[in-house]
């Protein structure tokens, strides 16, 4: 309720905000005018591009801990799979599992998007955009070949752990535009988010002694109730890990109008919102900058 009542109280705010500043720019009407409709109302359509910074703390759904639905210990308790990266790692006692990370998060992300927006008038417009992005976390993965018993040097050796997941944001919300030049203006918009999340890939990866290739250890269960044995035939699986989660937005930027109609907005825009990942369902922050061409 509470996070409600912020959305509806920004809403409200952008919504009052119209009142004055429409009086004192109707003097100027057809000379003040960012939009490019030529009465100030109609669609605009227009293409975002943009990078963008989520929460680290989802990103922890792809350290391999134990408490998550992906983790080591799924690749490490099969004989089949232990073996394999016994072998590859040349080891003569045990393997065992030294290390996770313990800051797990994404690297910035490229957001491309469609943008469209109904202007009411030239100060308020309802904004409508979807944006993509394809999300990485890599950190590694500490594996100790042959503990010893006595004080030495222990053999520690990291490899690489990945995540990757696809992500849709829906934003909705409304938009109130300042006018400080013939052809220049700022804007702040605020609204509600919808976002499909899924789950590409949860892996750890060792490099093959013999062709120095890295082999994936996915630590998704493809197998249902079965165990995994190599050469088998064993039917898998399409895992669906994601969903659809929910929040809210605001952000802010500046407007531009080229002699040709086009405009060109760069912005900055924050979510709070909610991706469902199992057991990271909290809602948690996120941050991007993109610049967004209106046709």
């Amino acid at each position: 309720m509470k996070t409600f009542s912020i959305i509806i109280v920004a809403i409200l705010l952008i919504s009052g905000l119209t009142t004055f500043p429409s009086m004192a720019q109707n003097n100027n009407k057809g000379k003040a005018e960012v939009d490019i409709s030529q009465d100030g109302r109609g669609w605009v359509f227009g293409l975002n591009f943009g990078v963008y910074y989520p929460s680290k703390k989802t990103a922890s759904y792809y350290d391999g801990q134990a408490s998550n639905e992906n983790n080591v210990n799924f690749i490490m308790s099969n004989t089949y799979r232990y073996d394999q990266i016994f072998k590859a790692l040349l080891a003569y006692d045990t393997v065992i599992v030294a290390g996770l990370p313990s800051n797990m998060h994404y690297q910035p992300a490229l957001q491309p998007g469609l943008y469209a927006q109904f202007s009411f008038n030239p100060e308020l417009a309802l904004m409508i955009e979807f944006n993509y992005m394809r999300l990485k976390a890599n950190d590694n993965i500490g594996l100790e070949v042959d503990p010893k018993p006595y004080a030495t040097l222990q053999d520690i050796r990291l490899f690489p752990l990945r995540g990757v997941e696809e992500r849709v944001y829906g934003d909705i919300g409304l938009k109130r535009t300042f006018q400080y030049a013939e052809k220049r203006a700022w804007f702040i918009n605020a609204g509600l988010n919808v976002n499909s999340t899924k789950v590409k890939k949860c892996s750890f990866y060792i490099t093959d002694p013999a062709t120095q290739q890295e082999v994936e250890y996915d630590m998704v269960n493809r197998y249902g109730n079965t165990t995994y044995v190599p050469n088998s035939n064993l039917q898998t699986y399409n895992v669906y890990q994601g969903g659809i989660g929910f929040g809210m937005f605001l952000g802010g930027g500046a407007s531009m109008k080229f002699a040709n109609g086009m405009m060109c907005e760069p912005g900055l825009i924050a979510h709070w919102l909610t991706v469902q990942l199992n057991g990271y369902k909290g809602m948690n922050p996120g941050i991007g900058a993109y610049v967004r061409f209106l046709f």
